[in-house]
């Protein structure tokens, strides 16, 4: 019985931790929108799907830049926006190929995946 209540103390602790650090530092690689998006901010992955190097992608209004981006590779990108809006990005390819996607609808606290493929962008919510 004794072994029973330390292991259950022990699981709770652990996933006590988990929650509270990835609240606190909004860890990526567990992919828990609840916890891993602060209130007042955005995160938007950008997956490069395609088959040649991003050289660059421009989100805007935030002037905000992610460069060298190689093929299956994830960047991800997180800002202040505490209340509803848009944000729109252009890519740019190595081979001079360009991609402007147009408003995507955000508010604070959102996670947002765009799968980027040669012609065309996915937008996940």
């Amino acid at each position: 019985m004794k072994k029973f209540i330390l292991i259950l103390m022990l699981l709770t602790i652990g996933t006590t931790g988990f929650l509270v650090l990835n609240k606190q530092y909004a860890l990526t690689d567990y992919k828990i929108p609840l916890f891993s998006v602060p209130n007042g901010q955005v995160r938007v992955d950008f997956v490069n799907k395609s088959k040649e190097n991003i050289k660059s992608i421009s989100l805007f209004p935030n002037s905000e830049k992610i460069e060298n981006i190689k093929v299956g590779e994830r960047r991800t990108l997180t800002f202040e926006h505490p209340r509803e809006g848009t944000y729109q990005f252009k890519v740019n390819f190595d081979s001079g190929n360009q991609i402007i996607a147009g408003n995507r609808y955000i508010e604070g606290g959102y996670f947002v995946t765009e799968n980027i493929y040669n012609k065309v962008v996915e937008t996940v919510y």
